[in-house]
């Protein structure tokens, strides 16, 4: 049988838990025998708490394991993007469920890889997850995991030979702005070294627009990278292609230019 890793999931189960205790609430309220005026608030109130309800539900249910996937769809194509080869070491920003760190091992099997992640409140993940993970598959001996802050990584420049995040940079409040993030995810990668970027680089208040975002990329020494949404890349489920949930994300991939060469 397959060793099944625990993915968590992109929308929080407490999302979900507060939404339907309202919608249940105010059903339950709207029977109360008080008055014509009362039943009409109180069921207008339930038709919206449920309407809210059923979007994020969806959403869950097409992340899960037991649903759409699509949690591991976007980790695959992280990894397919990433070309690294040989020994050497990855870096995972915002490793959540340390799930991605886990894959890539799997996959590259001559890499260590260290996963890192501020693991707030505001998440349900956890470091302690992320190793159990590790283990179940048998690569704790090459992947490590630590505490961290995306906008300020505690980790030398050139450091690493690939680097991958998940839909993490724009959610670093410690960041003066999101692409200040993205310049310090690349400045850990080694001259020559790859990476594979998920996140809301088609969300003009994140990244500006992508004439401007491909400029920035230039500028700091980036030989070659691709810029496309994901869309175009994975078949999505026509609700998730919102532009709240997945209809403006997009993976930036590529490599760091290598000034020894030429």
């Amino acid at each position: 049988m397959q060793t099944q890793l625990d993915y968590g999931n992109w929308i929080r189960k407490r999302l979900l838990f507060i939404l339907g205790s309202c919608a249940l609430g105010a059903g339950l309220l709207a029977f109360l025998p008080i008055g014509f005026i009362y039943h009409t608030i109180m069921t207008v109130v339930f038709m919206v708490t449920f309407l809210s309800l059923l979007f994020p539900l969806y959403a869950f249910i097409m992340f899960s394991q037991k649903g759409g996937r699509m949690q591991e769809k976007i980790y695959n194509l992280i990894i397919q993007n990433l070309n690294v080869s040989g020994a050497g070491k990855i870096l995972d920003i915002g490793s959540g469920n340390g799930v991605l760190a886990v894959k890539l091992a799997q996959r590259y099997t001559e890499m260590d890889v260290t996963g890192m992640d501020y693991w707030g409140e505001d998440w349900e993940y956890s470091k302690g997850v992320c190793e159990k993970n590790a283990q179940l598959v048998g690569v704790s001996d090459r992947v490590h995991f630590q505490k961290g802050d995306a906008a300020r990584l505690d980790f030398e420049s050139e450091t690493f030979n690939g680097a991958t995040s998940n839909l993490t940079f724009h959610e670093v409040k410690s960041a003066v702005d999101t692409r200040s993030v993205l310049q310090e995810a690349l400045r850990i990668v080694k001259p020559g070294g790859y990476f594979a970027f998920i996140d809301y680089f088609f969300d003009e208040k994140y990244y500006g627009k992508k004439e401007d975002l491909e400029k920035f990329l230039e500028g700091l020494g980036i030989s070659h990278f691709e810029y496309k949404s994901i869309g175009d890349l994975i078949a999505l489920p026509l609700l998730l292609k919102h532009p709240r949930i997945l209809g403006k994300v997009g993976i930036i991939y590529g490599s760091k230019k290598d000034i020894s060469v030429g």
